[in-house]
């Protein structure tokens, strides 16, 4: 007969009768060493192919803990918020610099216009060692701290603020006011500062520009929170996400109003006075981009000499009127402009001499074409920027090209990483499927050889349907004196959208688009430079009637010389 054969109890662990800390094992069943019977084991007949496994060990592995970062509070969330704002807005001004071949002193401007945007703000100084720690930390995950990037420290203390208080720019100062919330910068307020940078450099460029960059997706905004670090985004305020969330889209004119209040800011807190629109590449390229004649420009220009313009963003007061926004008074000047030399309500108005800029019949039905031609050409791809106004018939209906492109906008703008387990569930019928496509490169330029023939050969199609009308004299009557003005001389005002004729609404509704703006603002606009020709021409009218009557007629000249 075999010895038995004992095994020692695990740590911690002894016969619960006796307290033996041996036992043995006989018919399956486990006894201590003086024979009283243990519960909970029992011991199966192993078969042949489980020989030699007797004995092996299985733990469970422990799942990694996931580590939970600290929600930053108070004034260190609002100073994280700039911080990332301050990220988004370097990231921007490197790509305009990079790839748009913007000046590179355009970063030193816009540095200074971010440091003075938040001066005001009652930053605390962070000292060398803790400066040191949190670039550290935030380069330890490819984040470098913006603080040493761009200047952002104020002179002033502060303690714990009350409340999230984005700023609106109308608010006469930048100061925390009695409640002590802050008044922060908004995401927008970004592109608007890298636009006030262009308009100091005096660059050509628009707000319908930056509009479209960052709509495509060239320009870091729609998605800006998707490409904030992990350790950054996890430490920032619930509130700030919000924040930072932007819909699929820019709405039209939102760029333009920020701008303007921050202009206007500006001036209310640092007397900092913004130098006019370089207008003048600015006015040639809309032309050009809506197919008008060449007699819009000198149109223009008289006009804006009229009303005495100078294309400069309001400083402030009580009442300000829609077409003191400079781009807003460019483009309405050129759709009056268009609505003075070619009618767009469909009345002849004949020239009444060889010099009248009436003598060519401009063809709207034969423009409006030209236009639509130019928004119905095609492409494979689908248009950048506009995957928004995707429907879910649009997606039935959609080839395999343009279902590809929509499905890379989708991933790029709604899909993060901040959720690993839900971008895995939307991914997860997708996998194992590759786009048969080449995806349209992003970073592509558009050929400008191409441009300029696509509107050579639209300018030929116009001004072969354009004609020349003999100028018709005015009347007489048996006195000598010239007759009661015409009323066909008078241009009809539309002051809403539904008022606009066929030929008005195709040219307003082109003209908004291609300055990103609502077609009700251009309307209103327009219809404000309107008013104000109407008000030069009476007061032009009563100074011819009071020539020679012995009335005096104030010049504007005071000087007693």
């Amino acid at each position: 007969m075999a010895p038995t054969r004992y095994h020692r109890f695990r740590d911690g662990e002894r016969c619960d009768e006796c307290g033996a800390r041996q036992w043995y094992a006989q018919d399956a069943i486990r006894y201590c060493r003086n024979g009283h019977r243990l519960e909970g084991f029992a011991e199966h007949e192993a078969d042949e192919d489980a020989f030699g496994t007797q004995g092996k060990v299985t733990r469970k592995k422990k799942e990694p803990r996931k580590k939970v970062a600290v929600k930053l509070t108070g004034d260190l969330g609002r100073e994280l918020y700039l911080e990332v704002l301050q990220l988004i807005l370097l990231k921007q001004v490197w790509w305009l610099v990079r790839e748009k071949g913007f000046p590179q002193d355009f970063e030193e401007i816009v540095r200074a216009l971010w440091t003075l945007r938040v001066s005001n703000l009652p930053l605390r100084e962070i000292g060398d060692k803790e400066r040191s720690r949190r670039i550290g930390d935030a380069e330890s995950d490819g984040y470098a701290s913006s603080a040493t990037l761009f200047s952002s420290q104020s002179e002033g203390l502060g303690g714990e603020s009350s409340d999230l208080d984005l700023s609106d720019g109308t608010t006469a100062t930048w100061a925390p006011d009695a409640g002590r919330r802050w008044k922060l910068p908004k995401l927008v307020d970004t592109l608007a500062l890298c636009y006030l940078g262009c308009v100091v450099r005096r660059l050509p460029a628009t707000t319908a520009d930056f509009w479209g960059w960052a709509q495509r997706g060239e320009l870091d905004y729609l998605a800006a929170l998707n490409d904030i670090p992990h350790n950054v985004r996890n430490r920032l305020p619930a509130e700030y996400h919000r924040a930072l969330q932007v819909r699929d889209h820019i709405q039209p004119g939102r760029l333009q109003a920020a701008v303007q209040k921050l202009a206007i800011s500006f001036r209310a807190n640092f007397h900092t006075i913004f130098p006019p629109l370089n207008y003048v590449p600015i006015l040639a390229r809309f032309i050009t981009d809506l197919i008008l004649p060449i007699e819009i420009y000198m149109a223009v220009k008289c006009i804006a000499e009229i009303l005495k313009t100078s294309y400069s963003y309001p400083t402030g007061g009580k009442r300000i009127r829609t077409m003191d926004n400079p781009e807003v008074l460019l483009i309405s000047l050129i759709v009056v402009s268009a609505k003075l030399l070619y009618p767009l309500d469909g009345i002849e108005r004949p020239p009444r001499t060889e010099a009248d800029l009436r003598v060519v019949k401009f063809d709207w039905e034969k423009w409006r074409e030209v236009m639509q031609d130019d928004t119905n050409e095609t492409s494979c791809n689908l248009v950048r920027g506009e995957e928004y106004k995707v429907t879910p018939e649009d997606v039935l209906n959609m080839d395999k090209v343009k279902l590809d492109d929509y499905m890379d906008w989708f991933e790029k703008i709604w899909i993060g990483d901040d959720e690993p387990k839900t971008a895995e569930g939307i991914r997860e019928p997708f996998e194992g499927q590759k786009r048969l496509s080449n995806p349209k490169n992003q970073n592509e330029n558009p050929n400008p050889d191409r441009e300029v023939g696509q509107i050579r050969k639209r300018y030929s199609i116009l001004n072969s349907s354009m004609k020349v009308v003999e100028p018709t004299a005015d009347p007489e009557d048996s006195a000598g004196e010239k007759s009661k003005e015409r009323l066909q001389d008078f241009c009809p005002v539309w002051r809403t959208q539904d008022d606009l004729p066929n030929a008005a609404k195709a040219l307003y509704s082109k003209a908004a688009s291609l300055a990103a703006m609502p077609l009700n603002t251009l309307v209103r606009g327009a219809t404000q430079v309107e008013r104000q020709l109407e008000v030069w021409c009476n007061q032009r009218v009563r100074q011819t009637r009071n020539k020679g009557k012995g009335k005096a007629v104030w010049t504007g000249d005071d000087s007693n010389d």
